[in-house]
């Protein structure tokens, strides 16, 4: 089985997504499917067990990621003390609930698959990328950013959640609960980026950039995506046509 590896990045020193305990509907799915006998790796076909186990960790680097962005900015926020800010304040907490959620749903998942010779590989290739998005970039940027990436992350889950697998798979299921939660975290990043002075020639601009990377990232691994039947040509047109 998985030996765990050593998180892509730290957890918050101080997580917000600790302060209220409670789960939205959504989130309630996902905890309820983490952990569930019936969702146990061990009953899935080797061959996809394989294939997830070179997939995930590019997954998991983006929530843990994604934890420590937000976590940052609603400090920031908290800081400032501003009554303007609390709406935005509870959506940011909202959005670093579900990448917790996310985070330990996924983590559960590669504990209990096969070691691959190239995970470690994977993680630092995955981990190279999303340390790269926010260096010397203003907040507004790194969100235009972060908008653009949940945005991908959602195309990229609702393939796997119809691919091969079938869509009644444990993973495929959740995959589908987390697109849920990562259309909602585009609506808010990008309203966060609006609020900080973005303006749709910058999401363009980065639209394009950012899926472009991505793309490079996650083609290294065309062969397990295939495998699970997932084209991630088709995704990237997708994502291309919509933004276009």
């Amino acid at each position: 089985m998985s030996a765990n590896l050593t998180r892509c990045f730290a957890l918050p020193k101080s997580s917000y997504a600790l302060v209220d305990g409670r789960h939205n509907a959504n989130g309630q799915r996902i905890r309820n499917w983490t952990y569930h006998p019936d969702n146990h790796p061990a009953g899935w076909q080797s061959e996809d067990q394989y294939a997830l186990a070179h997939l995930i960790p590019l997954l998991l680097c983006g929530e843990q990621s994604a934890q420590l962005v937000f976590n940052q900015e609603i400090t920031r926020l908290f800081v400032q003390d501003s009554p303007e800010n609390y709406r935005m304040i509870k959506s940011l907490i909202s959005v670093e609930q579900d990448e917790a959620r996310h985070d330990q749903a996924l983590q559960w998942v590669l504990q209990h698959l096969p070691v691959v010779a190239q995970q470690n590989k994977i993680q630092g290739q995955a981990r190279l990328f999303y340390a790269k998005l926010g260096r010397g970039e203003s907040r507004c940027q790194h969100f235009i950013k972060i908008a653009t990436l949940d945005a991908c992350v959602t195309q990229i889950m609702h393939a796997l959640a119809h691919c091969l697998l079938g869509e009644s798979h444990p993973f495929a299921v959740l995959c589908g609960l987390i697109k849920k939660d990562e259309a909602k975290h585009v609506y808010i990043a990008k309203r966060h980026a609006q609020a900080l002075g973005a303006t749709s020639a910058m999401f363009k601009h980065e639209q394009q950039i950012i899926s472009g990377l991505l793309h490079q990232l996650l083609i290294t691994q065309t062969q397990h995506f295939t495998a699970l039947g997932v084209d991630l040509e088709r995704v990237f047109n997708t994502l291309e046509s919509k933004w276009q």
